[in-house]
């Protein structure tokens, strides 16, 4: 079965990440769509609910969870595996927009303290949203483990001294996976280190926003 979203490019900069999403012929556009997959992705992360999303429907992005952009979900499922790593500062930003030309491209601007980090939390957010919305039928992720896979991935390419030596294990090998933990960054990053800066504007509140 062909995978919910194609990551298409990605550009990355000083602060920032900027991600091209094309949303799958044959796969729903808009949670509303799929609503108990919906379901399965706030069960995986439940804190989402409480982001701050300043759009149509109200302030928090539960306030419109049950209908908005896939890729809407995407952008808030990847700040929250951010903040719960505790590496991505004060602030982890997102905003998500429609591109004109094409009702299933999208484009998702993400904070970014961390280019690892930021791409490992969205490579991990389209796996557990492949997982909702196509495969609900086999083992669910393992959220946590996740997060704490990725955390010690990032940590151990910061050379940071106090990551267990554990971390090596993680970080020899992508995907890592770790009792259903997956963390797919190599590809990516290999991506991201050959595309230019974006220069698109960025902007957020505390946890997450929106645009559309």
């Amino acid at each position: 079965m062909a995978d919910l979203f194609n990551i298409m490019k990605i550009h990355v900069s000083a602060d920032k990440l900027r991600a091209r999403v094309l949303v799958n012929p044959g796969m729903p556009v808009r949670t509303s769509e799929d609503i108990e997959a919906t379901a399965r992705v706030y069960y995986l992360a439940p804190a989402i609910a409480q982001h701050a999303c300043y759009g149509d429907a109200g302030e928090k992005f539960q306030d419109c969870m049950g209908d908005t952009e896939i890729a809407h979900l995407l952008e808030h499922l990847t700040v929250e595996i951010m903040n719960e790593t505790g590496l991505a500062g004060a602030i982890s930003c997102g905003r998500t927009k429609g591109v004109a030309e094409d009702p299933r491209l999208f484009d998702i601007e993400l904070s970014c303290p961390d280019d690892a980090l930021t791409v490992g939390a969205l490579s991990s957010a389209a796996f557990m949203m492949q997982w909702a919305f196509v495969h609900p039928d086999t083992p669910a992720p393992d959220f946590a483990g996740t997060v704490g896979a990725l955390t010690q991935l990032v940590r151990n390419l910061r050379g940071e001294a106090d990551v267990p030596a554990a971390a090596e294990e993680v970080s020899d090998a992508a995907p890592a996976d770790v009792d259903g933990a997956v963390v797919d960054t190599e590809a990516a990053m290999e991506q991201a280190a050959g595309n230019e800066a974006s220069d698109a504007v960025f902007g957020g509140a505390a946890a997450a926003s929106h645009s559309a």
